[in-house]
């Protein structure tokens, strides 16, 4: 599992690469714990995105309401 950000104290967004299917939930759990802390301080909720097989986007984003977390998937071309 590897994490992708900014080296910011509080990163609004991070990109999560994990190797093996058993690795997702624990690495967005702990993506979406980091992340929490801005999406606190900014009041929005967390958006989570599939970008492609084992790569995801965790992001504090204004369109999701404060204090819910909503997933998409990316759609290939």
């Amino acid at each position: 599992m590897q994490f992708e950000n900014p080296k910011l104290e509080t990163p609004g967004m991070l990109e999560v690469h994990v190797k093996q299917a058993a690795e997702v939930d624990d690495a967005l759990t702990k993506a979406i714990g980091v992340v929490q802390e801005a999406a606190t301080e900014h009041r929005t909720g967390i958006l989570v995105t599939r970008i492609d097989v084992g790569r995801y986007i965790v992001r504090a984003h204004p369109a999701v309401p404060f204090g819910l977390i909503r997933q998409q998937h990316e759609r290939g071309g």
